[in-house]
């Protein structure tokens, strides 16, 4: 949460622009959200299910994973999501649990603070070599592909294959699971090749290929943990910028 906060909560990214808009956008948009409540040391997962800017309030389903201890109400609330493919947060308070639909939801105030990115979900970034583990293309009828990334987006990747004799996979077909761990998590996702480049061997390299990955039926909760990776990496690599 501390990293979060210092890089995204921040006056060099305070807007203007109401609440309501964001707030609008994020629900039409069904998009998850990352929240971080009072006295939650956890970064959890959530969802906007309504707004209320007469009654000034809004309510968010309740977080994955399972909280283990109530939040203190009154303390702060932070939560972070796509708006129409711009990163944006907002800060709000806790107001405490109410039913929702038959299930439990969180009630909050209406926020009183939102921060812009100003960044597109179609943000790729290089990756270093040790933030994305394991990683093995699967097709099936083939052997298994290991790979190494070499930057990496929401929507898919570029990767690094080493020559095995095999015969490489053409543009256009499908990949039945990219996996690797990434920021202690696991990504497993269909694929489509959207490019093939073949390498060749250097002093430096051994012959290869280059594949553009496109991923397919991405689970929610695997986005999300892409979508702060490539923001953190981001902010790494200009640490300084005010888009």
């Amino acid at each position: 949460m501390q990293g979060i906060v210092r890089t995204l909560f921040q006056d060099t990214f305070r807007v203007r622009s109401r609440s309501s808009q964001t707030l609008d956008l994020m629900l039409r948009g069904r998009e998850w959200l990352s929240l971080y409540l009072p006295g939650d040391a956890d970064e959890r997962t959530s969802r906007l299910l309504h707004v209320d800017p007469a009654r000034e309030f809004i309510v968010l389903d309740d977080p994955s994973p399972v909280l283990e201890t109530v939040p203190e109400r009154g303390g702060e609330v932070f939560f972070l999501g796509l708006a129409a493919g711009v990163y944006a947060g907002l800060r709000s308070v806790y107001e405490g649990r109410q039913g929702w639909h038959g299930s439990l939801a969180l009630r909050l105030r209406w926020p009183h603070a939102v921060y812009h990115l100003q960044r597109r979900s179609h943000l790729r970034v290089p990756v270093e070599s040790r933030d994305i583990q394991e990683l093995e293309l699967r097709r099936r009828g083939f052997a298994r592909l290991r790979a190494e990334c070499l930057d990496l987006s929401i929507s898919g990747m570029r990767v690094r294959v080493r020559d095995d004799g095999s015969a490489p996979p053409a543009v256009n077909d499908w990949i039945d699971a990219v996996s690797c761990r990434i920021d202690q998590s696991t990504l497993s996702c269909a694929a489509l090749v959207r490019f093939v480049k073949p390498l060749r061997a250097t002093t430096h390299r051994s012959a290869g290929y280059l594949l553009g990955l496109q991923f397919q039926q991405l689970p929610p909760r695997q986005e999300v943990v892409l979508q702060r990776y490539v923001y953190r990496r981001d902010r790494e690599i200009v640490p300084d910028s005010r888009l």
